[in-house]
């Protein structure tokens, strides 16, 4: 009797710790799932909309691509040239919605510009963002 007596206490505390160690991941995982990396360009439209100072639409196609139509008041940093430097110099208290040709590099870019800390939103090609509603020049 004493024998079973002593082992409930460990068993009791090697259950504890091992919970205790799961949690950890679990709300990794969780908050990653919070925060998509992507919004359809219907969504980036209406917070675009409803906050026009705190969003900015970064389109990070080539000069030549903006040039030929972008999404009026777009800041362009062509992602093949010195994209994370050109990052560095953002504020960081603004909410970037991303676009480029396909959804490729403005993904890429999102991916990098969320490690350096902004809130950013790859929502996909500048044909997409258009038919959104995004006004276009």
């Amino acid at each position: 009797m004493k024998t079973h007596v002593a082992i409930v206490p460990i068993l009791l505390a090697l259950t504890g710790w091992a919970c205790g160690q799961e949690q950890a991941p679990r709300k990794a995982a969780e908050a990653a799932v919070a925060e998509p990396l992507v919004v359809s360009p219907a969504e980036a439209y209406k917070a675009w909309k409803a906050n026009p100072q705190g969003v900015v639409i970064l389109d990070v196609r080539t000069p030549q691509e903006y040039q030929s139509g972008h999404v009026r008041g777009a800041q362009n940093l062509d992602f093949y040239q010195n994209f994370e430097a050109a990052v560095e110099k953002l504020p960081k208290d603004k909410t970037y919605y991303l676009h480029c040709a396909s959804g490729r590099r403005s993904g890429m870019a999102t991916e990098i510009m969320r490690k350096k800390g902004f809130k950013a939103y790859n929502m996909g090609g500048f044909g997409a963002v258009a038919q959104a509603g995004f006004p276009t020049e």
